[in-house]
């Protein structure tokens, strides 16, 4: 019996649900009649967070065009959007079985064992993923990545590198290089990287931080000031990000403002006052005791770089 059943000039698969079901309201005589058009609307439902009829969808393009690496891929990449590791590992595999030379299909499968631990075999297909497509940052990126996670950084600097020669203006590479750098103790480096970052993306409030962190670092204390206080009219009710200007205000001798701020910083977010003082302990540092406001026991900056909190990684 045919898969396929008749609805006036189209025709669509048993099963196909109903026009109420259909995004948007297609009529039916808009559904899909080839393995792109499946491949197509799968990949809205995808981006709306639809996986379970997303997945439907791509298994229809791949009974329809078996033999193409790529509607394997996509369907990989829906079970995996799912959390379904083992279906998303079958499907990159027979693409990659399918041709050797599909660099996208060597990249998540790259991610699938990444999600499992295995770095160095990560490594392993990355590197392939970025041979067949050297012009893709996003490649170079997760190399530099898995890369850093391995311990190898001079490699990690070097792909990140690349991603930034690829994509210039894309600030997340900048700050992602600058982080590296700061870590590295390549302070001056960091800077450039990071201000790089801030100008590509301006309204990122926690490139600004990390860039004031950096130009503390280097005792560019009044530079550090005017980034922190942009961090904060980004989002005025970030507690730490107040904490961080007070501590440039008491560093350049400003002790009045840097009083300011940790009242401001107490208010807003009692947990992060009560972290504060944790880590001066841990450190060594007098307490405030409860005081409103730490007066002349700052914390140091590195103390109060540990209470920001930070946003999921990119990568």
């Amino acid at each position: 019996m045919s898969e396929f059943i008749s609805s006036g000039e189209a025709e669509f698969p048993r099963g196909y649900p109903s026009e109420a079901h259909l995004p948007n309201g297609r009529p039916p005589e808009e559904l899909p009649t080839s393995a792109a058009g499946f491949q197509q609307l799968a990949d809205q439902q995808c981006a709306e967070g639809r996986l379970d009829e997303a997945i439907e969808n791509y298994k229809r393009a791949v009974r329809l065009e078996g033999d193409n690496p790529s509607h394997h891929t996509r369907l990989g990449d829906a079970y995996l959007f799912a959390e379904m590791s083992g279906q998303a590992l079958s499907h990159y595999r027979r693409a990659i079985q399918m041709n050797p030379e599909h660099g996208e299909a060597h990249f998540c499968l790259a991610e699938i064992y990444r999600r499992f631990g295995k770095a160095r075999g990560a490594i392993s297909l990355y590197r392939k993923a970025v041979r067949l497509a050297p012009e893709n940052a996003y490649y170079h990126y997760r190399l530099a990545s898995a890369y850093l996670q391995d311990g190898r950084v001079p490699e990690a600097l070097q792909e990140a590198k690349e991603a930034i020669r690829l994509a210039p203006e894309d600030g997340f590479y900048h700050f992602w290089l600058g982080d590296l750098y700061l870590q590295a103790g390549q302070v001056a480096d960091a800077v450039r990287e990071l201000e790089a970052a801030v100008v590509c993306s301006p309204y990122d409030d926690y490139y600004c931080v990390r860039l004031g962190m950096a130009f503390s670092l280097v005792n560019r204390g009044e530079d550090a000031v005017v980034v922190f206080r942009r961090a904060i009219r980004l989002r005025p009710d970030n507690a730490s990000y107040h904490c961080l200007l007070a501590d440039a205000f008491a560093e350049m001798g400003f002790a009045l403002r840097a009083a300011l701020h940790y009242d401001i910083a107490g208010e807003l977010d009692p947990y992060d006052r009560e972290y504060v003082a944790r880590m001066r302990a841990r450190n060594g540092r007098p307490t405030d005791n409860g005081a409103d406001h730490p007066s002349g026991a700052r914390p140091s900056l590195r103390t109060s770089l540990r209470c920001i909190r930070r946003r999921p990684s990119r990568g």
